[in-house]
């Protein structure tokens, strides 16, 4: 596994919250433990979205300097944790200084 970071962008399968299955999606890292990698979810599904929704998503300004190929959101409904050992994990890039800033922001005014 190549070197993961917080605010590390990574391509990796993620479970759905049910359990019924997984799909491969874009994610950030938030936090690293000794087993787990706690991310959020990315997505370039944005315009079709709900207003509430909608308000649920940050903005990647810098999302080519991140290594994503569209422009991309930052999924804030749910924390998705991923198993070190688990599925594949392939970093594609780091959220740029401004993102992690605007970030940081989001989270302790949700207080996640």
């Amino acid at each position: 596994m190549t070197d993961v970071e917080v605010y590390s962008v990574l391509v990796t399968r993620i479970e759905y919250s049910d359990k019924t299955g997984s799909k491969i999606h874009p994610a950030v890292v938030v936090k690293i433990g000794d087993e787990i990698i706690r991310t959020f979810r990315i997505t370039s599904k944005y315009e079709t979205k709900s207003d509430y929704i909608k308000s649920q998503y940050l903005e990647i300004i810098d999302w080519f300097k991140a290594g994503l190929k569209n422009p991309s959101w930052i999924d804030m409904v749910q924390l998705y944790d991923i198993e070190k050992d688990g599925f594949q994990i392939k970093v594609i890039g780091r959220l740029s200084n401004r993102d992690i800033s605007r970030l940081k922001e989001y989270i302790r005014s949700k207080e996640f």
